[in-house]
This record gives structure tokens, sequence and C-alpha cells, in this order.
């Protein structure tokens, strides 16, 4: 159900003094699930789509106008490493997903099914999908997130967290020259971007930073180095302030990722 102008007005005024974001995302459901709640086959599902939405020409339609794709199970089915069984369930969940916008300026809402069509076709092993062109061009910006990674070697790793955490080191990666590649990030800020609820640091080491780097270091150009910061309090235990990230360039790894 759309808010009403009332309650519009209320949004916008506890808003006053801050910066209009002219067309914000307020829910973007299955974008989130997939990016900050560890759903892997989803992550998977996305990165492919991005790569045969990226061969699509948008340039001239309109975000509301509908974008349809054909795809051979077979290739998608090679390409993730996903069964049959589970691609299904995860485009059926696309298609339940709703994303909505509010364009600030002009007081509108508007709302948009992820997938609004698909359909699967057995016995020639065809996929149908259709999206708003809105919505494909950011499938499309995911794939932004590895400019220098081959998308179908992120198939190739098994932790959900990596995918991620390879997509925050590609862009250290990208910093000018004359900026540290260096990520600082706080426990609060490793939940909310591993979308986790751990309440220590030392359960976030165990379970995500130390398999992330042992994997990076087996298979990617790029892994990492960090640094666990403390505060001193007293004559108390030092208390964990936050983890320092470095980028480090790993030329001597076993595997081939890009």
């Amino acid at each position: 159900m759309l808010p009403s102008k009332k309650n519009i007005a209320r949004i916008q005024a506890k808003k006053r003094g801050q910066k209009p974001k002219v067309h914000q995302k307020i829910a973007n459901t299955f974008i989130e699930n997939a990016i900050q709640k560890s759903n892997f086959s989803a992550l998977k599902t996305l990165y492919y789509l991005s790569t045969v939405l990226s061969t699509v020409d948008m340039t001239d339609m309109k975000d509301d106008k509908i974008v349809g794709i054909k795809i051979d199970k077979r290739a998608m089915l090679n390409f993730t490493a996903l069964t049959a069984d589970t691609i299904v369930k995860t485009v059926k969940r696309m298609q339940e997903t709703s994303i909505t916008f509010i364009d600030e300026k002009d007081n509108t809402i508007e709302g948009m099914n992820l997938l609004p069509r698909y359909k699967f076709v057995p016995n020639k092993n065809i996929v149908e999908l259709d999206l708003y062109v809105r919505i494909a061009r950011m499938i499309v910006d995911v794939k932004k997130n590895y400019t220098n990674i081959n998308v179908k070697s992120l198939m190739t790793l098994k932790n959900s967290h990596t995918l991620r955490f390879l997509a925050m080191l590609n862009r250290i990666s990208q910093y000018d020259e004359n900026i540290p590649k260096r990520k600082v990030m706080t426990l609060d800020d490793m939940n909310l971007f591993f979308g986790t609820k751990y309440k220590s640091w030392s359960m976030i080491e165990l379970k995500i930073i130390k398999p992330i780097k042992e994997e990076l270091d087996n298979l990617s150009d790029l892994s990492f180095i960090y640094e666990s910061n403390f505060q001193k309090l007293g004559r108390g235990r030092p208390k964990f302030d936050d983890i320092t990230i470095d980028l480090k360039l790993n030329k001597k790894r076993q595997g081939k990722l890009f």
C-alpha cells in the first residue's frame, strides 16, 4: 500500500536540513539479501545475470520498459556450478521480490518487481526472463564492483563472504597512487558489511576473516593482510577498536582467479 501524502510529508519533515537524494532507494530486498546477507546462490545468479545483461544494448530504453533475455540453462548451470533446483528456487525468490523507489523532488513513489516474468522450458533447456530496464541496469552495475576480474572466475569461490570482500579489495586496488590501499572497519562495520551479528572480534576473525584470507591466498591475485587494534582501558582486558586491512598482491597463488 502506498503511503499517503500526509505520511510523505512527515517523512520529508524528518529529513529537513538534509540534502534530498533524488531516486533514493528505500527498499531493495533482493539486492541487499544477495550482497549483505550471504545468500550464496543469489550472489552467483546475480553475477551471472550481470554478464548476460551487460551484452544487451539498453542505451535508448526508458527505465519503465521491459527487457527480455533468453538463457541456456545448461550454460547457466555450468557457469554458476549451482544445481537446477537451486536456480529455480532462486529465480522464484527474485520474482516475489519488489523494489521501491522514492523521488523526493516530485513526491512520487514507484514500485517494481525485480523479475516480472520468468519461464522455464525444460525440453529446450531455456530460461526466459523479463526485467524492467531500471532493474537490469542495477544488476549490470553490480559487475562494476569487479572491474578487473573475470566474473566467471568468481564462481570458483566457495565462501559468499569472500565474494563480497573481493569486491571491496578490487575497489581499494583502484585508489590513486597517493592514497593508501587500506580499509579500516569497526565491529559494527563488519557485521553490517557481512550481514552478521557477531558480538566479538574473535568470532568474526575465526568465522569470517581467516577463511576469507585462506581462500584468497590460494585463488586470487588480490589478498590482504590485517591488524586488529585494541584500546587499553585501565587495568582490564583491552577492548577491540577496529581492524586495519591492507591490500596485498598475491603473486604466488596456487589457483587462477583472474
